[in-house]
């Protein structure tokens, strides 16, 4: 059964944030002060990914339950935490009378999170081909993605609006996990993100107070670096642009990286 659709959007609470399609939706819990989780789940297949970051910082490891819904066969470093499994009874509802949503996980933990960006049926067919976009709106425009990719051993789920950017990704082969939220920002100098919620293998993060995530990301245009990426003081990664064609925005990306943003 798909999700409704007055539930489909990007979400944020003060310790949880959601990013909601019709077909699937990445959830981020922060459970315990060190104990934050992000959850898949497909509309058909039920939970089929859930990520603990045990502890905080880069002080942090990950423990993973992740199941191919065709094969059901499981990819987990540690059996033994029964938890991974029973967030496949959490539920999302949303409250007619404050129009919040409420996530409420198998253990009883509540929380209330606050729209913050809609997407309604039509929203991943959007328009790119208008010729009097500046580069920041094409950036915006071209960057819209939803897709669930997923085998045996690897996941590649994206959830990309205008203002924010969602990925639950993983390879066990590669021992590559990645699940993050974090907000967009364009400008005629390039592309900056603030990570706002972020699981790896060793790191695990949340905002302090996520309801922060509701407000517009601002780039500060001068932190932007000729021919390379920056870190700076407002935790945002800024990748300076490096060419525009018709169909393909080029941005320097970090290691010496190219970053691609494709029109189609």
């Amino acid at each position: 059964m798909k999700n409704p659709n007055e539930i489909c959007g990007i979400w944020h609470g003060e310790n949880a944030s959601a990013a909601i399609t019709e077909d699937f939706s990445i959830i981020f819990l922060r459970l315990e002060p060190e104990l934050t989780a992000a959850v898949l789940k497909h509309s058909e297949y039920g939970t089929v990914g859930t990520v603990y970051g045990v502890g905080k910082g880069w002080n942090a490891h990950a423990v993973y339950r992740i199941v191919n819904p065709r094969s059901g066969k499981p990819c987990c470093n540690d059996e033994n935490d029964e938890r991974l499994k029973a967030h496949e009874n959490d539920k999302a509802e949303l409250d007619g009378e404050s129009g919040k949503l409420i996530y409420t996980a198998y253990n009883g933990s509540r929380f209330e999170l606050t729209l913050a960006e809609k997407i309604d049926s039509g929203y991943f067919v959007k328009d790119k081909n208008d010729a009097s976009l500046s580069v920041a709106e094409k950036m915006a425009k071209w960057n819209i993605l939803s897709c669930f990719e997923y085998g045996d051993d690897f996941y590649s789920v994206h959830i990309d609006t205008l203002k924010y950017s969602t990925i639950f990704g993983f390879n066990e082969k590669e021992n590559f996990l990645y699940c993050r939220i974090g907000q967009n920002a364009y400008c005629e100098k390039g592309w900056a993100m603030l990570s706002t919620t972020c699981i790896r293998m060793n790191e695990s993060r949340m905002l302090k107070d996520n309801l922060l995530a509701l407000k517009d990301y601002i780039p500060d245009e001068n932190c932007f670096v000729k021919d390379g990426c920056s870190f700076p003081d407002d935790g945002g990664w800024y990748w300076s642009l490096k060419k525009v064609t018709d169909d393909v925005i080029y941005l320097n990306g970090c290691g010496g990286d190219t970053y691609e943003i494709h029109k189609d």
